[in-house]
């Protein structure tokens, strides 16, 4: 793999003696370019998460520590993180007490027993510009413990309007982006790539294994595959249209369900959508009902291709969207009982002049 595409930090743990041996070996070599040791202010907050009312009371800190701490040797307690793209080296928590803290003020919106019953869940996301935002909002709060993210595409200037990223990192594959931004605040979370995209050919390993599948990608073929193979497995798919704050949650885990997309496109229909290889009008008012989009995205319609470049798309509204979409994907991936249904949270109706008369 080339060395722009280095994403997955090196963890080293000092106890383990090959790994003792590789950190003293990177030391030596000059990779490391940052070290950043505050496992101590950790370790404190790690108590304080334990006992609250022990940051305002040193002896009752001291104690708290001395019950975690008991039997461990500090010396070599906690991992090094070292991240090859940035030459970062970060001393942090063992994971079990990293995940306490980090999620410790979810609680309890996101309670402890949910938080450990996420960690064994996947979520699978097909395209990372709109999906990009659904991955971080999914890493950030914990909503899984291991992501699968689908991008054959690169990232390039026009995509800065709405994909966090740096300029120096334009022309890197959008999961590359993707998966060194959560490395960098969760060492530990799992991610799974799929650098070619998805396809016919790994789309079954793909779905298999995901408690919820993210619908984020444009093309018609791709969207069909994706809820042919939900349907096949049983697996609920979320889709974050970018549009009017429109929200599918498409309950493919429902044995009485009918038909796709909440029944507006049955399986025949369905199975002709995954041959083809461009849009046609049929296929996108199937998908999203035209007549119900917005002003704006309506009108801009005809003019793609030859005065706009894509659909349009805003930060405000991928942002906006993305968490929405990780929301009903944690809640899904708990098991609650969400419906198949469309959701429209417009914000920009909502602030029109009319909404306040």
């Amino acid at each position: 793999m080339p060395t722009s595409h280095l994403w997955k930090p090196e963890l080293l743990n000092i106890a383990v003696e090959s790994d003792r041996i590789r950190l003293s070996s990177l030391r030596e070599s000059g990779s490391i370019l940052e070290e950043y040791d505050t496992l101590d202010s950790q370790v404190a907050e790690w108590a304080i998460c334990n006992t609250p009312s022990a940051k305002h009371d040193p002896s009752l800190l001291a104690s708290t520590l001395g019950t975690l701490m008991a039997g461990k040797d500090w010396e070599s307690f906690g991992i090094w993180a070292f991240y090859p793209w940035s030459g970062r080296l970060i001393h942090v928590l063992p994971e079990d007490a990293f995940i306490e803290v980090r999620t410790n003020r979810n609680r309890d919106k996101i309670t402890r027993e949910e938080t450990s019953t996420l960690r064994s869940k996947t979520v699978g996301i097909v395209g990372l510009s709109v999906g990009q935002s659904t991955a971080i909002a999914l890493a950030m709060e914990r909503g899984c413990g291991r992501l699968k993210m689908a991008d054959f595409d690169v990232v390039e200037l026009s995509n800065l309007n709405r994909i966090r990223c740096g300029l120096h990192e334009l022309e890197l594959p959008k999961w590359v982006v993707a998966a060194r931004a959560i490395a960098e605040f969760d060492p530990y979370l799992e991610i799974d790539i799929y650098e070619e995209g998805i396809h016919k050919d790994n789309i079954t390993s793909f779905v298999n294994g995901c408690d919820v599948v993210v619908d984020a990608c444009d093309s018609l073929s791709i969207k069909a595959l994706l809820r042919l193979e939900a349907g096949r497995y049983g697996c609920p798919l979320v889709m974050e249209t970018n549009d009017r704050g429109m929200l599918d949650i498409e309950r493919y885990d429902d044995s009485n369900r009918r038909g796709y997309v909440h029944g507006r496109i049955d399986e025949e229909t369905m199975s002709e959508f995954a041959q083809m290889t461009d849009w046609t009008p049929e296929a996108l008012d199937a998908f999203v009902d035209v007549a119900n989009a917005s002003d704006r995205g309506r009108e801009s319609l005809p003019k793609v291709g030859s005065e706009l470049v894509s659909w349009p798309q805003t930060y405000t509204g991928v942002a906006s969207g993305g968490a929405h979409a990780a929301e009903a994907c944690r809640r899904l991936a708990l098991g609650e009982n969400l419906p198949d249904t469309r959701i429209i949270m417009d914000l920009h109706e909502q602030l029109t002049d009319t909404a306040f008369r």
